[in-house]
């Protein structure tokens, strides 16, 4: 079949596309993604200590539920920091498609620690539902949380603006750890002033019960995240559009057929069959393909293309028929 241009324009949906990976020279992104994964992981540990000094005050479940938490975001960030570095390294003779995927694994590493810390949260807030007790130095952590909320919304903006510029999926991770930890951080906040100041003092403990649900739904959003690259997902349809524009403005492509796609971290790889005339040279025909390749990795600059001419009026087809039956 012929792929042609589905559902909407690639011009208008250029701003859609920030946010995804190829764009980037690979070198630019893993500039970017090293950065931020740096400053994430310095800013958990000062979370996980700072939190823990506060638990130890207060004996608060909602305390321990954000300490659990800002202990995953270091683990997490932690991984990040290691998968986006592996992740960058050029292809070689052993992984001639790159490691990108490293940044898929760090993802899932990462759903497994969430979802530990839900178990543990939803036994803990069990049982203080049971045993409730009023939560003190309750000024010191209400002052403590406002400082951490803070801090997170400075952080999500500065994840925010590396995922727009890099698409990486385990920045993503961490956004999304980072994002459940101030939702967390505000929930938290409001159970300590109705535990501590009003006859509500279960408050805590459903604040905790709250937080291993929102864990557990975070956990899933990063695994459909990791699931689609890990499968090799085709890319959206508005990159693919962008793809076949791009293809088509050169004048002697006739068609573009069997386009494939997938995102591989930092990277993205690109097959496609152009139809030619069947009257051109096979030097004029590699010329085709060279403008088209260039055209393609001026707006994907981590894009492995691979380009097959076939002429038109051949009926022949190359390759498994079983992966090109849905095409």
């Amino acid at each position: 079949m012929i792929a042609e241009p589905v559902k909407s324009d690639p011009d208008d949906a250029a701003p859609r596309r920030r946010g995804r990976p190829g764009h980037l020279p690979p070198e630019e992104s893993g500039r970017i993604t090293r950065r931020i994964t740096a400053i994430a992981v310095a800013i958990g540990v000062v979370f996980a200590f700072g939190k823990f000094h506060i638990w130890q005050e207060t004996h608060s479940v909602g305390i321990l539920a954000s300490l659990v938490h800002s202990a995953l975001d270091v683990f997490g960030a932690v991984s990040s920091f290691i998968a986006v570095r592996y992740a960058a390294r050029p292809p070689d003779n052993t992984y001639r498609f790159g490691r990108g995927k490293a940044e898929c694994f760090s993802a899932v590493f990462q759903v497994c620690l969430i979802v530990f810390a839900a178990s543990h949260l939803f036994e803990e807030a069990a049982h203080t539902l049971v045993h409730p007790h009023r939560i003190e130095q309750s000024g010191r952590a209400i002052a403590a949380m406002l400082v951490f909320i803070v801090i997170t919304a400075w952080l999500l903006l500065a994840q925010t603006w590396a995922i727009r510029a890099t698409g990486s999926i385990a920045v993503r991770g961490d956004r999304a750890h980072y994002t459940a930890d101030m939702a967390a951080n505000v929930i938290i906040l409001f159970g300590i002033v109705l535990s501590s100041g009003t006859s509500f003092i279960r408050a805590d403990a459903f604040v905790g019960l709250l937080m291993a649900a929102w864990l557990l739904w975070t956990a899933f959003r990063v695994a459909q995240l990791a699931w689609a690259q890990l499968l090799d997902r085709e890319l959206p349809d508005d990159d693919r559009n962008l793809i076949i524009k791009l293809a088509l403005q050169e004048d002697r492509v006739i068609a573009v057929h069997d386009l494939r796609t997938r995102a591989s971290g930092p990277h993205i790889h690109i097959q496609m069959r152009l139809d030619l005339d069947n009257h051109l040279s096979l030097s004029e025909a590699h010329d085709i393909v060279l403008k088209v390749e260039k055209r393609l990795m001026m707006e994907y600059g981590a894009a492995d293309v691979l380009i097959h001419p076939h002429p038109t009026g051949c009926e022949e087809t190359h390759g498994n028929e079983r992966f090109r039956a849905n095409l």
